[in-house]
C-alpha cells in the first residue's frame, strides 16, 4: 500500500490543519488542553494519513501537563498545509492538467476516462467540475465549464450518450454540477428534465435511483419526485436473511441473486441526505439495517462493475459499462454515525489510498485506467471522514 510522505521540510502543524485539525484545536493541545486520547489520536492518525502527527503532539503534550503557551506552541501551530489539504491541491492540478479545451482556448470539460477516451463528455465534466468543487480551490473557470456543460444537453431531453441513449445518472450528475457552481438553471426545470429521464429501467437499478435522489434532493427535498424516488429506492431492497438490501438489480427472473456492498453503500448515503426532511422510521429503519450489514462486511472494499443495457432512439439498444469504487462508498456512508466503529471506516480508507496514485495525483482503476469519477467519489469520501473525525473539542455556543 503507497502511503503519503510529508514533503521534506514541512512542519508538523502544516500536516495538522491539512486533514481539518484547527489552528485553535492544536493549541489548546499543545497547552495540554481539551486533550484528546492517544488512541483517539492514533485513530485520526490512521484514517488521514497524518504520518503519527497527532499521536506524537498529544503524547508530547500529556507528558509535559498543562503549561501556559509559548513560543514553541505558537511557532508548531503557525504554519498550515500538508497532508489531505496537499493532496486535494495535487489532485485539483492534476485534474487541470487533463482538462479539453476548444480552439478558443475556453475550457470543454473532461473525459470519462481521462487518459484514453478523444473528447469530453456531460458525465466526465460534470465530475471534474464537482471534484473541484470538494477540494476547494476551482483552478480553472467553472462559470465557463457550466456553460459548456449546458450546451453538451440535449433540447428537452436531459444529458445523453453520443448514441442518444437515456442516461439518468449523467442528467443528475449534470444538475448536481451546474447547480453547485451557480450556473443559471430553474430548480423546477431542472426536475423536470430529471424525472424525464427515468423511466421503468431506471426503477430496477438502485444506482440510478440512488443518483437521481441525491440530486432531486438537493434541488426540491420536498418534491413529489424526491418523494417517489425514496418509495422506488426502498422498494428496490430484496431480502437477505432476513434483511432488506439492495443488490445491483431487480428485475423478474433474477436467479440468486446476493446483495451489493457497493449499491447498498450508495442508497445509504442517498437516504441518509434526505433524513432531515423525510425522517420517517421506515427510511431510519431502512439506513440503520444496511449500515449494520456495511459495518460486519468487513472484506476488500474494491471495485466492482455493472452492465446497464439501454435503449436507442432507433429501437436498438447500447451497452453502459458502470464501475463502482466500492470502498469510497462505504466510507461515505459510515463516516459520521456513531455507532460505527472507527476500525470499519479505516478498514475501507485503507483500500481508498491503494488505489490513489501519488505522482498523478489521482485515483486509478485496477486496469490502469483514471476514471473522473473515481477521483470525485474518492475526494467526497476523505472529506466526509475528515468532517467527521476531526471535530473541535470545543463546544458551540447554547450546548
Amino acid at each position: 500500500m503507497k502511503r503519503l510522505r510529508l514533503a521534506v521540510g514541512e512542519t508538523q502543524a502544516q500536516a495538522a490543519e491539512a486533514i481539518g485539525v484547527s489552528r485553535a484545536n492544536l493549541a489548546q493541545w499543545e497547552t495540554g488542553k481539551y486533550l484528546p486520547s492517544v488512541d483517539h489520536a492514533r485513530r485520526l492518525d490512521d484514517h488521514l494519513r497524518a504520518e503519527n502527527l497527532l499521536v506524537n503532539l498529544v503524547v508530547a503534550a500529556r507528558s509535559r501537563g498543562a503549561r501556559r503557551p509559548g513560543v514553541d506552541a505558537r511557532a508548531n501551530t503557525a504554519d498550515a498545509a500538508g497532508a489531505l489539504t496537499k493532496v486535494f491541491r495535487q489532485v485539483g492540478a492534476a485534474l487541470v492538467g487533463f482538462l479539453v479545451y476548444d480552439t478558443h482556448g475556453r475550457p470543454r470539460g473532461w473525459r470519462h476516462n481521462l487518459q484514453t477516451d478523444k473528447h469530453p463528455t456531460p458525465l466526465g465534466t460534470a465530475y471534474g467540475m464537482r471534484t473541484l468543487v470538494e477540494v476547494g480551490e476551482p483552478f480553472v473557470d467553472l462559470g465557463a465549464l457550466g456553460q459548456s456543460l449546458l450546451a453538451m444537453q440535449t433540447p428537452q431531453r436531459g444529458w445523453m450518450s453520443r448514441s442518444g441513449s437515456n442516461r439518468p445518472e449523467a442528467t443528475a450528475a449534470a444538475l448536481d454540477a451546474l447547480f453547485r457552481t451557480g450556473t443559471t438553471l430553474a430548480p423546477d426545470h431542472g426536475l423536470a428534465l430529471l424525472e424525464e429521464s427515468l423511466d421503468d429501467f431506471s426503477r430496477t437499478r438502485p444506482y440510478l435511483l440512488s443518483t437521481a435522489l441525491q440530486t432531486a434532493a438537493r434541488l426540491r427535498p420536498d418534491s413529489s419526485l424526491t418523494t417517489r424516488l425514496i418509495d422506488d429506492l426502498l422498494d428496490a431492497r430484496l431480502p437477505f436473511d432476513g434483511v432488506l438490501l439492495w443488490p445491483e438489480k431487480v428485475e423478474p427472473g433474477l436467479t440468486q441473486p446476493e446483495p451489493s456492498v457497493a449499491h447498498t453503500a450508495r442508497a445509504v448515503v442517498a437516504l441518509r441526505g434526505v433524513l432531515s426532511n423525510h425522517g420517517d422510521d421506515e427510511i431510519r429503519v431502512a439506513v440503520d439495517n444496511a449500515i449494520e450489514w456495511l459495518v460486519d462486511r468487513n472484506h476488500p472494499d474494491d471495485g466492482v462493475t455493472e452492465e446497464l443495457i439501454r435503449p436507442k432512439p432507433d429501437g436498438g439498444t447500447t451497452r453502459v459499462i458502470v464501475r463502482h469504487f466500492t470502498s469510497a462508498l462505504v466510507v461515505q456512508a459510515l463516516s459520521g454515525v456513531p455507532y460505527v466503529p472507527a476500525s470499519r471506516v479505516h478498514f475501507a480508507l485503507n483500500t481508498l489510498w491503494e488505489r490513489y496514485n501519488h505522482e498523478i495525483g489521482l485515483w486509478a482503476w485496477g486496469n490502469g485506467d483514471l476514471p473522473v469519477w473515481m477521483t470525485m467519489e474518492s475526494v467526497i469520501a476523505l472529506r466526509s471522514a475528515a468532517l467527521a473525525l476531526a471535530a473541535t473539542p470545543v463546544s458551540p455556543p447554547g450546548d
